[in-house]
């Protein structure tokens, strides 16, 4: 019976972007979008000639160069990948009206004006330097605002599942000016974060959330067009927004490519020749039956299954009944009503604060300018006053 040659398994994006370890055999690695030579060898580090490797999440715009003639390679495309070609285009604002309406480009310019309007708003980025304390509070909050946000969605976070890396690897990345982290503060509290990787002329769109109580705000747009920005000042050429199939990034990208599984094999061996061919056939009549599956629309109710498989877990440990909230606007203040003054900054009335943004959103009020209070003598009952508008808020 014939020795199985079993490959070693590398991933493009962990191995050579996060933790920048040389992806074995190739000689050089070129970015076909930008014509950059990302990687080349300095010298010859070949294994014995029974070895293999699976590389998984290989970007097809990347081409992989290797001179040693007993080394061969096979592609297969696996998933597709996203990505905007900005060296198209001029500005962030060309970027945007060349996808998207005037009524469209409105509303963005909506959604930031009322964030700012109603709230003390700073946007930085992190691009090779921030201190240790600063780093350790960022990503204190970022783990938080994911962890929420994936609680509400009741289903688990790969990201989650890889935060001891991304806390390992993004400190020295950013120091070196090979990642930036982009927050949004309302005073000096995060409600917005996202971690990028950069490599030459292109960045990676790697990890992002926000604060969910400030959903009405569509923080995403205003978070992305900051780094749209800050894309173009630094001479960025493309924006990677790696895999994963949502509507929203139909609307953003200007071209698809294949995330590709490179199987790298020596020759020179019969046993590892025929390892390599078997991996090959058993990953193309994979990928085959996937597309097939997808023409029947299997992949809806595979992704049910999958909501179903990972769901958060955490829910079971923690009350996820949720009280409906009554909003009722008011013309006066009730005089009688017995009011006391509340501070929604206080974590004892944290629940208070998605109605209230929603509320300063509406009436495009500034957090400055409002009062809030709590009726004495009903238990979740509250008034939010606004130079022009008053709401009761009711959980029931």
């Amino acid at each position: 019976m014939l020795k199985r040659i079993l490959p070693e398994s590398l991933d493009v994006l962990s191995t050579f972007l996060e933790r920048k370890v040389a992806l074995p055999v190739y000689n050089t690695l070129v970015n076909s979008i930008s014509g950059t030579t990302i990687y080349k060898k300095t010298k010859s580090e070949l294994k014995d000639k029974n070895f293999l490797y699976c590389i998984y999440d290989f970007p097809s715009y990347i081409h992989g160069a290797i001179t040693n003639t007993n080394w061969k390679l096979k592609i297969i495309n696996t998933y597709k990948g996203s990505l905007i070609l900005l060296k198209n285009h001029k500005s962030t604002d060309d970027y945007l009206k060349s996808k998207f309406s005037s009524g469209r480009r409105s509303k963005f310019r909506t959604y930031q004006r009322r964030l700012e309007t109603c709230f003390n708003i700073e946007y930085k980025s992190y691009f090779g330097t921030i201190s240790r304390k600063e780093y350790d509070h960022l990503f204190e909050a970022f783990h938080k605002m994911i962890k929420n946000r994936f609680l509400e969605k009741k289903i688990q976070n790969y990201d989650l599942s890889r935060w001891d890396i991304y806390y390992d690897i993004a400190y020295p990345l950013i120091n070196s000016k090979e990642a930036v982290l982009f927050v949004i503060y309302n005073d000096k509290k995060p409600i917005s974060i996202c971690l990028n990787l950069v490599r030459d002329k292109t960045i990676y769109g790697y990890v992002r959330t926000y604060d969910i109580d400030y959903s009405k705000f569509y923080i995403g747009f205003t978070d992305f067009i900051k780094q749209l920005d800050w894309c173009f000042d630094n001479k960025i050429e493309v924006f990677d927004l790696l895999k994963g199939n949502y509507p929203y990034k139909t609307k953003l990208i200007d071209t698809q490519y294949n995330f590709q599984k490179h199987v790298l094999y020596n020759s020179k061996s019969i046993l590892t020749s025929i390892s390599a061919n078997i991996i090959v056939t058993r990953t193309r009549a994979f990928y085959v039956l996937v597309r097939f599956l997808k023409s029947l629309n299997f992949n809806i109710l595979y992704h049910n299954f999958l909501k179903y498989k990972y769901r958060n877990r955490e829910l079971s440990k923690i009350d996820t009944s949720s009280k409906k909230i009554v909003v009722e606007k008011l013309e006066l203040m009730d005089s009688n009503a017995n009011l006391i003054d509340i501070d929604i900054n206080n974590e004892a009335f944290s629940h208070l604060r998605r109605p209230v943004y929603n509320f300063l959103y509406a009436n495009q009020e500034s957090i400055n300018t409002i009062e809030i209070f709590k009726f004495q003598k009903a238990a979740d009952a509250y008034i939010i006053k606004g130079k022009n508008n008053i709401s009761k808020i009711t959980f029931q």
